[in-house]
C-alpha cells in the first residue's frame, strides 16, 4: 500500500502521474492521484532523489492520505445513509453502476426541452466520463463512490484536450446535473462536481455578410445546399431548422413560414418573401421535409454541410472567415452558416424594423440576446443607419427637399392650360427630378395622400 509509479518492461515511466494503492474494508483500490512526477526519477522510489522529485512525492503522499480519509468518511456516511434510508423508506438504496449511467433516463433536466440531438450530445459526455473512470479508477464501480478528486481529474483531462470554455462548461454541467438528479437515492453523499467553477467564456461574435457577399455565396453553392442557404438568408433560421423544415410549416396561402425553433422552443413567424416562395414552389414534394437530402446529411454527416458551405465561401473569394482562439484547439468562426442569421438581423434592425417584429421572426425570447449576439453592423452600415435616423443638423448632411407630390401635380394641371407645350415639358422634367430625389418614405406617403 502507498505511492506507485507506472513503468514499462524496460522500467521507463509509462505515465507522468503518481498513483496510489490502498484498501478500504477489505477492498483494494488503485487510483491516479493527479499529481505530476517531477525531477529525476530514481530506479527505486524508496530511494531519495532531487528536490523536484521529493516535492512531487510529498504532494502525492498528501493527496493519497486525503483520498483515504475521504474514502473512510464516505464509507461511514454511506452506511449511515443506507440505514436511515431503509428505516424511512422500507427499502435499500439503489446502487447505480457507472457503466449504466449512459441512458436517457439519467439525463439531467433540460430547460430547453428534450430533443434527440440534445440527448445524444449529453449521452456522449456521460460515455466519455465512463471511459475516463474505467481507465483511471477501475476499482470504482458505483456512482456513489465517485469523489471530488475524481471529478477534478476528469475536468483536468478536459483542459488537457483544449476544450473551449463553452464546451468545458457544457460537459461539466451535464455531469453536475446528473449527480444532482440521482441524489441521495443512489447513495451520493455529496455531489462531487459541487463547487466546480465554470470557465469564463470569451465570445467571438459572428460577423454579417455584405449584400455583395450574399450574391457571391448563392452563385457558388452546389445544388444541395443552395436552397437551404437561400432559406437561411430570407428567414434568419438556424441551419438545423432550415434542413428540418417541413412542408406543413410553409403556408403559401397566407405567405408565412411557421416553425418552432429547435434551440429555444419558441414559435417563429416568418414572412414568405417572393424570392424564397419562387424557390420553394418549384421543388418536388417527395418527402415531409422541404429539403430531404439536406435533412439526411444533417443526421448522417453534419460535417458534410459545413464543408459544402465553407467551399462556397472559398470559391466566392470571402476571406477572414476564422480567427485563432488561444483557449481552444480549433479556430473560432467569424463568418459561417450562422452568420446568415446575424446578417438578416443586422440588416433588419439597421433598416428600422421594430425589435418586436425581429424577435417574432428569429424566435428569441429577450431583446438582450438579439442585441448582444446578433446585431453586428459594420462601420459604414452603422454610419448610414444613424445618418438616416438623426437630424441633418447633427450629421452634417443636406436637408431633404420637401415635396408635396399630389399638390405639385394639381398645380401643374392647372397651369398647363396657360403654358406653351415646351414649358409644360420643362416643368414635367423638373418634377421628375424632384420625384427621383424622394426617399422611399416620402414616396409611400405620396401614394397614401393621392
Amino acid at each position: 500500500m502507498g505511492l506507485e509509479l507506472r513503468r514499462d518492461e524496460k522500467h521507463n515511466l509509462r505515465s507522468k502521474w503518481w498513483y496510489g494503492r490502498y484498501m478500504i474494508n477489505g477492498k483494494r483500490y488503485f487510483t491516479n492521484l493527479n499529481v505530476e512526477v517531477k525531477g529525476k526519477v530514481p530506479q527505486n522510489i524508496r530511494k531519495k532523489s532531487d528536490m523536484a522529485f521529493e516535492c512531487s512525492r510529498t504532494l502525492a503522499s498528501a493527496k493519497l492520505k486525503e483520498l483515504i480519509a475521504e474514502a473512510h468518511n464516505h464509507k461511514a456516511a454511506e452506511k449511515h445513509l443506507q440505514e436511515l434510508y431503509e428505516l424511512k423508506a422500507g427499502e435499500s438504496l439503489t446502487q447505480i453502476s457507472i457503466s449504466d449511467i449512459a441512458h436517457v433516463k439519467f439525463l439531467p433536466p433540460d430547460r430547453r426541452g428534450r430533443s434527440s440531438a440534445r440527448d445524444e450530445a449529453q449521452l456522449v459526455v456521460m460515455r466519455d466520463f465512463i471511459s475516463f473512470m474505467q481507465e483511471n479508477y477501475p476499482a470504482v464501480t458505483f456512482v456513489s463512490q465517485v469523489n471530488r478528486i475524481m471529478a477534478q481529474g476528469w475536468l483536468s483531462s478536459l483542459e488537457a484536450q483544449k476544450n473551449s470554455a463553452r464546451t468545458y462548461n457544457d460537459k461539466m454541467y451535464v455531469l453536475k446535473g446528473f449527480f444532482e438528479r440521482v441524489g441521495s437515492e443512489a447513495g451520493v453523499i455529496r455531489n462531487p462536481f459541487a463547487g466546480c467553477l465554470a470557465k469564463v467564456k470569451k465570445t467571438v461574435h459572428r460577423q454579417p455578410f455584405t449584400q455583395e457577399e450574399l450574391t457571391k455565396i448563392l452563385k457558388h453553392c452546389d445544388d444541395l445546399i443552395r436552397p437551404v442557404v437561400l432559406t437561411a438568408m430570407c428567414t434568419a433560421m438556424r441551419r438545423g431548422d432550415c434542413c428540418r423544415l417541413k412542408w406543413e410549416s410553409v403556408d403559401f396561402d397566407v405567405g408565412f413560414v411557421m416553425v418552432k425553433t429547435s434551440k429555444t422552443g419558441e414559435m417563429a413567424e416568418i414572412p414568405l418573401f417572393p424570392v424564397l416562395r419562387a424557390e420553394l414552389e418549384k421543388l418536388p414534394r417527395t418527402s415531409e421535409y422541404v429539403f430531404p437530402e439536406a435533412e439526411e446529411m444533417l443526421r448522417e454527416n453534419i460535417h458534410g454541410l459545413t464543408w459544402r458551405f465553407q467551399k462556397a465561401l472559398t470559391d466566392a473569394g470571402i476571406k477572414n472567415t476564422h480567427i485563432a482562439n488561444e483557449n481552444a484547439s480549433q479556430r473560432s468562426s467569424l463568418k459561417d452558416f450562422h452568420s446568415l442569421r446575424t446578417t438578416w438581423i443586422t440588416m433588419a434592425l439597421s433598416a428600422g424594423v421594430p425589435m418586436e417584429l425581429v424577435r417574432r421572426v428569429t424566435g428569441h425570447s429577450t431583446v438582450e440576446v438579439v442585441l448582444k449576439h446578433y446585431f453586428r453592423p459594420g462601420r459604414e452600415a452603422f454610419r448610414a443607419s444613424l445618418g438616416k435616423a438623426l437630424p441633418k443638423l447633427l450629421t452634417g448632411g443636406e436637408e431633404e427637399e420637401s415635396l408635396d407630390l399630389p399638390e405639385e401635380i394639381l398645380k401643374l394641371d392647372k397651369d398647363a392650360k396657360s403654358l406653351k407645350p415646351e414649358e409644360v415639358v420643362k416643368k414635367l422634367k423638373a418634377l421628375a427630378k424632384k420625384v427621383a430625389r424622394m426617399t422611399k418614405a416620402q414616396k409611400a406617403a405620396a401614394v397614401i395622400a393621392a
